[in-house]
């Protein structure tokens, strides 16, 4: 009796057994599912982990750990795939702690694998510049190169140039990129994820040369504008579809860190023209800081490369406005002393 009712519990759960796995089979969505939910919880654990690395500088244990990391998302699937961004989150969060070049080099071969996965992420290029800048600057420059190729307007490569060129390192080529066009270079921005999720603070993924404006709020109807060169006023003027009234408008824009913005003579239009008097508003945004201002010109600098919104507040809700105008001009910030150009300039 007691072996048959060990048969039939036997029985029970390979039946259960096996129908779990015809309906894993045939159910592609709930496989989908439970691989992620896998992923999302590996990912987390190893960034935690690394977390506590990075928190008591442990370098040697970090990397050991993302290798392994790597190891382990290439069995599941080679090259790019879904958990190279954590592997990046990881890589970027110890490397956020490295300052001294023995914290690179230990570094260094977590970010030759990830560019044997894929060599166009901007920050990995990067960090392999700098982990090989003590004993093979022809890599070096060859590194900072193809991270120039990748985004010309990001800070993070020509900081690097201009701390190899300190060092007495001949870069001439390089430091010639940085004083002749880091002034001038706008388009793109920093490549240093697989993905970003679109919020709020991310209006225009991967272009610095966009901006946009919203009334009272309305993040769904935006009226984007190209920016087409640097330190020079230029005029902007939105036409909106329908006439409306107006109590705030917003200007939405992805700027990099250190990017001087002056806005000037802000116009709303109905059936006359409201020159707006900005020591009368209230301006505030969410990352910048106001440098300057007068009853018509405001200057902004900006502190982060997230996403920002500068909003104006009016002193009176405006009548059926058909459109706005304003002059705007952006200027880069130095991230070197001047003696840095003009020693080059004078070899």
């Amino acid at each position: 009796m007691l072996i048959k009712k060990i048969n039939i519990l036997i029985s029970i759960i390979v039946i259960i057994f096996f129908s779990l796995i015809i309906y894993f089979t045939i159910d592609s969505q709930l496989r989908r599912t439970i691989y992620s939910k896998f992923i999302g919880g590996y990912k987390l654990i190893n960034y935690h982990i690394v977390g506590g690395y990075a928190y008591y500088r442990n370098f040697e244990a970090a990397s050991n750990r993302i290798l392994k990391y790597i190891e382990f998302s290439q069995k599941i699937s080679s090259g790019k795939n879904v958990m190279l961004e954590g592997i990046i989150d990881s890589t970027e969060l110890i490397s956020s702690k490295a300052y001294t070049q023995e914290d690179f080099n230990i570094m260094q071969e977590v970010y030759i694998k990830i560019n044997e996965i894929t060599d166009d992420i901007y920050k990995n290029q990067i960090w392999l510049a700098r982990s090989y800048s003590d004993d093979d600057i022809e890599k070096t420059k060859e590194y900072l190169n193809k991270a120039l190729v990748l985004s010309k307007s990001s800070e993070e490569a020509y900081r690097e140039i201009i701390r190899i060129f300190s060092n007495k390192h001949e870069v001439d080529d390089l430091v010639r990129n940085y004083c002749l066009n880091y002034f001038k270079e706008f388009a793109g921005s920093s490549i240093g994820k697989i993905s970003t999720a679109q919020s709020e603070n991310n209006f225009f993924e991967a272009s610095n040369a966009k901006f946009a404006i919203s009334k009272n709020g309305n993040f769904k109807n935006l009226y984007p504008k190209l920016i087409s060169s640097l330190n020079t006023y230029q005029n902007y003027e939105f036409i909106f579809e329908k006439e409306e009234d107006i109590d705030h408008f917003e200007i939405l824009k992805k700027f990099p860190p250190g990017i001087k913005t002056s806005i000037r003579n802000i116009r709303l239009i109905n059936n006359v023209i409201n020159e707006l008097d900005i020591n009368k508003l209230v301006v505030y945004s969410l990352s910048s800081y106001i440098l300057n201002q007068t009853n018509d010109e405001i200057v902004f600098i900006a502190g982060s490369l997230r996403d920002d919104i500068f909003r104006f507040y009016l002193n009176e809700n405006l009548k059926k406005i058909k459109s706005i105008t304003f002059e705007l001009k952006l200027e880069r910030l130095p991230i070197s002393n001047n003696s840095v150009c003009v020693n080059f300039n004078e070899n």
